[in-house]
């Protein structure tokens, strides 16, 4: 399976309100969007610490029905990395 990029940000606050508005899924550190979360404007997925070398969360918009392609993207990048 390949991820097609949409968009590309260099701001994670950019990216956080992208996600707010539902363009999309986003990887970030979990840091980054403690307050998003406290306010429920954004939901996070803790992933497995594994191989990643901080901790991050992914987002999305609270309350969305993820689609197929969403849910797969989320199955793959919680699947542990072969080496």
């Amino acid at each position: 399976m390949t991820v097609d990029y949409i968009m590309d940000f260099d701001n994670v606050e950019t990216v956080k309100r992208a996600v707010e508005i539902d363009s999309g899924l986003a990887i970030v550190p979990r840091s980054t969007i403690r307050d998003e979360v406290a306010h429920q404007t954004l939901a996070a997925l803790r992933l497995d610490e594994g191989d990643f070398p901080r901790p991050l969360a992914l987002m999305h918009t609270r309350n969305k029905v993820l689609s197929p392609a969403m849910k797969e993207f989320i199955a793959m990048i919680k699947e542990p990395i072969e080496k």
